[in-house]
């Protein structure tokens, strides 16, 4: 299962006009819930920004808070794959050029990154975004614009403390 999560405004944008997503600094419930993701996930599929934004968890401040280090352990055990074809080379990770090259797995597989879940659109299954309550008023859109109609089930809904909402979909 190929999946797409992301952090959202509530209009629709992971990123600002400003390329900014500060507004979305994860609560230690958020975190946690994205800590139990990452332990399931077998394998992170990430295009050339994302993985310069999270490769910070290959070696994180050592006196990051808990949750953030539980992050950390979780997201380096998990095997990950970046598309791009302007690196030369990443280090703790398979690069490779296209996203055909990105392999069908056992497990929930994460892709990251809206470029990115623009470019495998067709073989993403599932779609998670977590609302904040925060408009941003433009930027980036968690969905590419000008995509076909996508019609999608929700199957899981959960609120969080903070107010920001996952919102679980499959394709219809």
């Amino acid at each position: 299962m190929i999946f797409y999560g992301f952090n959202i405004s509530a209009d629709g944008y992971v990123m600002d006009s400003e390329g900014n997503f500060d507004w979305s600094e994860p609560t230690e419930e958020l975190h946690s819930f994205w800590n139990g993701v990452q332990r399931e996930t077998v394998l992170n599929v990430y295009g050339r920004r994302l993985w310069e934004t999270m490769s910070y968890w290959a070696a994180p401040r050592e006196d990051s808070p808990p949750v953030e280090l539980a992050f950390a352990e979780a997201w380096q055990a998990t095997p990950t794959l970046v598309v791009s074809r302007t690196l030369e080379r990443v280090e703790g990770a398979e690069l490779v050029r296209d996203v055909s090259e990105v392999p069908d797995r056992d497990g929930p597989v994460q892709v990251g990154g809206p470029e990115l879940a623009a470019a495998m659109f067709d073989r993403i299954d599932e779609f998670w975004p977590v609302v904040y309550p925060v408009a941003v008023g433009g930027g980036t859109p968690f969905f590419p614009a000008g995509a076909a109609r996508l019609n999608l089930k929700l199957i899981e809904s959960r609120p969080f403390e903070s107010g920001a909402v996952l919102l679980r979909y499959q394709r219809a």
